[in-house]
């Protein structure tokens, strides 16, 4: 009984260590990650729920953007081509649909 609790409470916090609060990188060194923003959610390799508070950014699908990059967990850069992007993207509007079919990568 307790290692099924213990093992709960490790996938909660696992499952919380995916949140993500992002700042907008200029320079491509700089950033963990490169994505490329794509109008169809289809061909997207995660979906994206733009959330106004940090507080709700509880999922890998749901990303605050920051202002400051000193308070972001991760440092992204928006890629003109897709072929050099790390990861695709599209926009949703409900925070239902927003989902990743591949992981984040991981901090550098």
């Amino acid at each position: 009984m307790m290692k099924a609790l213990l093992c709960t409470l490790m996938l909660c916090a696992t499952s919380q260590a995916q949140a993500l609060s992002v700042y907008k990188e200029k320079t491509k060194a700089f950033a963990d990650f490169s994505v490329y923003v794509t109008s169809t959610e289809a061909f997207a390799d995660c979906v994206i729920y733009r959330e106004k508070t940090q507080a709700f950014a509880n999922k890998p699908a749901l990303w605050f953007f920051e202002k400051t990059r000193a308070f972001a967990d991760r440092a992204v850069y928006f890629e003109s081509t897709q072929a050099f992007a790390d990861l695709t993207i599209a926009y949703t509007n409900t925070a239902a649909f927003a989902t990743c079919k591949k992981p984040i990568p991981p901090k550098k």
